[in-house]
């Protein structure tokens, strides 16, 4: 409905007093209303402002609906907190019409203004003391008022009010107002676009293409007296402190994208699939890391503190990496290369017949990728829920990257698989055969990525040692002297090919670009809510 109580003089007087930051998120939303409001006239005419219109011009959403749903609630939250600063300019006399933007996003008079004005009203003309020049405004104002007014069932105080004031202007009309009809059908023109889809969405054709019903929209904005946390708004700070700084903006942007990407992979999986993407919780807290015994082969001893993260359950495997490729086409450095390093163990148990060599040792092959492990002949078949290996540190980050996470650092890593224990291995501080794949297992290959769930560790992280070494975001220099400032990518978990030496604390360097059937990788990220 119509708001007369207001005045254009009014919102621009409001919205320099909130003196938000230029290109801030406040100061767009405010601007992009704003803009619909070509003279004084568009106050009683503009009825609606789409939701969908206003996220389109304040982010760079396209007509993608995906985009658009996700911008939605950070829309709703971000409109919350400027209601909130208009009430302290209110409170402050900088916002003297009290302009707040109501449900239909468009600028309107606040609710405590309105009950102001109608107890003030009624006492005025009750008393005689209202100045009878100004009755037909304030006749227009209380029955905008009245109009929109609220379920008031609970209230005695105000019931008698709100009949105080029908009758004033039933009685004050009669004299004062000839058109009062006018006023009437309006009122019940009003009455009638209670109905949400004409009082919030506007013409429907007028929405443009891609766009989701406004009906949608409501059932996932949120209330204004609902929980703010998502965008991390704090209502009692200063209004100049209010507002979300650039990295403030650009982490929430961040955090919704990689959330949005997240959903949608685990869009294409299976029930099957949908196990092995699972991610476990690994609280916040104080975490050991490193060790005494040789620097250069692990991290140095020392306690972090780690924010609560959550960290695959398992290795990423070779069907979901297969998915990856299906749905982007991409192609993996050892396919452009054309050749992958390809491990053998001493050690290989076959059904018929086992296999033992005197030296383990690694070649590179030509052919070897990520669906031929081990060269030309060799394939995928069986191996479906076994972790991708012939991946480089660009293949890993890529794929997470693609899902919305990322890699671990070497630190994170370590906290991860030691817990808050600081063990040395996921299942304690002894070593236990059997407990995962390596080279002393015989299999001579990967395996499962679930095979060793029942040695999980303390956060239900599975094959955290053996079966693959995994990557991390870490570099160092080479651990020898050399003339050339080369970079080494960090891997943890030893793989198949390890001896029982082998610890969480343990670790491997390799040259960017390297690929094996032993590296593979899993992923990490923020707790989605």
């Amino acid at each position: 409905m119509a708001k007369v109580s207001i005045s254009l003089k009014g919102i621009d007087q409001a919205i320099t007093n909130l003196n938000y930051r230029k290109n801030s998120i406040k100061q767009r939303i405010l601007l992009s209303i704003r803009a619909h409001y070509l003279s004084e006239n568009s106050i009683a005419d503009l009825e609606s402002i789409n939701t969908d219109n206003i996220v389109k011009s304040v982010w760079d959403t396209g007509n993608n609906p995906i985009k658009i749903r996700a911008k939605r609630r950070n829309f709703s939250s971000v409109k919350s907190s400027i209601n909130t600063d208009l009430k302290r300019l209110s409170q402050n006399n900088r916002n003297p019409e009290n302009i707040t933007i109501n449900p239909a996003n468009i600028f309107d008079m606040s609710e405590d203004a309105k009950n102001d004005l109608l107890k003030s009203f009624s006492n005025a003309v009750k008393t005689g003391e209202v100045d009878l020049n100004q009755v037909s405004e304030l006749l227009k104002v209380v029955t905008d008022f009245l109009s929109d007014t609220h379920d008031i069932s609970g209230n005695s105080t105000f019931q008698d009010i709100v009949s105080q004031v029908k009758e004033i202007i039933s009685k004050v009309s009669e004299n004062m107002i000839p058109d009062t009809e006018k006023i009437n059908q309006k009122k019940g023109d009003i009455t009638d676009q209670n109905d949400d889809s004409k009082r919030y969405n506007g013409d429907e054709s007028d929405e443009p293409e891609g766009t989701i019903p406004e009906d949608e929209i409501e059932e996932i904005e949120l209330d204004e007296d609902e929980d703010l946390e998502d965008v991390e708004l704090d209502e009692d700070e200063d209004i100049e402190e209010v507002d979300l700084d650039e990295d403030e903006i650009e982490a929430l942007e961040n955090y919704r994208k990689e959330k949005e990407l997240a959903e949608h992979f685990d869009e294409f999986l299976g029930e099957n699939d949908k196990k092995y993407n699972a991610y476990v919780i690994v609280p916040a807290g104080t975490y050991t890391v490193g060790s005494k015994r040789n620097f250069k082969n692990t991290l140095q001893l020392q306690e972090i503190y780690m924010p609560e993260i959550y960290i695959a359950q398992y290795p990423v495997t070779n069907s979901l990496f297969e998915v990856f490729v299906e749905q982007t086409g991409y192609i993996t450095l050892a396919e452009k290369k054309g050749f992958g390093t390809v491990f053998h163990g001493r050690f290989k148990k076959g059904k018929k017949i086992s296999l033992w060599k005197r030296t383990s040792g690694s070649a590179m092959i030509a052919g070897a990728c990520w669906y031929q492990p081990q060269g030309p002949g060799s394939t995928l078949h069986g191996k479906k829920y076994h972790p991708v290996v012939q991946i480089s540190i660009d293949d890993a980050w890529a794929f997470a990257s693609w899902i919305g996470r990322r890699l671990p650092s070497e630190a994170e890593w370590e906290a991860c698989a030691r817990t808050d224990m600081g063990f040395r291995y996921p299942w304690g501080n002894e070593w236990k055969d059997g407990c995962c794949n390596i080279e002393k297992s015989s299999f001579s290959d990967t395996t499962p990525v679930d095979r060793y769930d029942n040695y999980a560790n303390g956060f239900k992280v599975v094959d955290l040692l053996g079966n693959v070494m995994e990557w991390t975001s870490d570099r160092e220099p080479a651990p020898f002297d050399s003339d050339n400032a080369i970079m080494f990518n960090i891997a943890k978990g030893g793989g198949w090919v390890a001896k029982d030496d082998i610890t969480i604390t343990s670790r491997s360097l390799f040259k960017q670009g390297f690929a094996s059937n032993i590296t593979g990788f899993r992923c990490i990220s923020k707790k989605f809510l």
